[in-house]
């Protein structure tokens, strides 16, 4: 939906994360996964570190219908802390895959088992305790609250530190990361990490997601205009 420049509509995510277990604070015998770096493309200034969780995953035991984690989510909302987000979708690592319910913007550690207590108490089950450590390339799907901030770029309403704007299509993951890296290793003065996005506004819509604490407009629309180079020219790196 496009109000006045404002976009609130579903969609997906696709990056890669470094996931390591949450072995403390959790209910016994569950497999609960935390990203050890939200963005870990990004190596700039005043990347917060914060004494709290970052994306915690719960690995569920099956996979779930997406409308019946969205059901259970406004069903528990009053049980979470306020600013507590829930989406869901799986995570392929060491070529294995794990649906999980993502929970971001928990207090405390100590959030988590009453979390995952109101979660088994709607039906959900958990898959059990196993050791994982390594990069997964995640799917997530979540809502997308945005504005646009010009013709051609989107700003995150929630974080105002992702921006996002549109390609032609979608790329191969790793076509995507190669050409990342390359754009990244041509810049010295700013940082920024990426991922995929898929939107659904009036038509199906792909873009590029990127996170940067230290950027300002012009230098955002560099970024847009070299992915725009190398997504149109596939052979250039080659």
């Amino acid at each position: 939906m496009l109000t006045d420049d404002i976009i609130k509509a579903p969609g997906k995510i696709i990056k890669e994360e470094d996931l390591v277990n949450v072995k403390h604070n959790i209910m016994h015998n569950t497999l609960v996964l935390e990203s050890s770096h939200p963005f870990p493309g990004y190596h700039g200034k005043n990347l917060p570190e914060p004494p709290m969780p970052n994306n915690i995953y719960l690995v569920t035991e099956t996979k779930y219908e997406g409308e019946d984690i969205l059901r259970t989510a406004k069903k528990i909302k009053h049980s979470l802390p306020a600013k507590c987000d829930l989406s869901f979708g799986h995570a392929c690592l060491n070529k294995k895959a794990y649906h999980f319910i993502r929970a971001r913007g928990l207090d405390c550690f100590g959030s988590i088992p009453r979390l995952q207590a109101a979660l088994a108490e709607e039906g959900i089950k958990f898959r059990r305790m196993k050791t994982l450590c390594g990069k997964a390339l995640i799917k997530l799907r979540k809502y997308f609250p945005l504005k646009k901030i010009d013709e051609n770029i989107f700003q995150d309403i929630d974080n105002p530190y992702l921006y996002y704007f549109e390609i032609p299509e979608k790329p191969p993951w790793e076509f995507f990361k190669k050409i990342t890296i390359y754009i990244r290793s041509n810049l010295d003065k700013y940082s920024f990490d990426a991922a995929l996005a898929i939107i659904y506004m009036e038509d199906i819509t792909d873009m590029v997601r990127i996170y940067a604490r230290d950027i300002d407009h012009e230098q955002l629309e560099f970024v847009r205009s070299k992915y725009l180079y190398e997504l149109s020219h596939p052979d250039h790196l080659d």
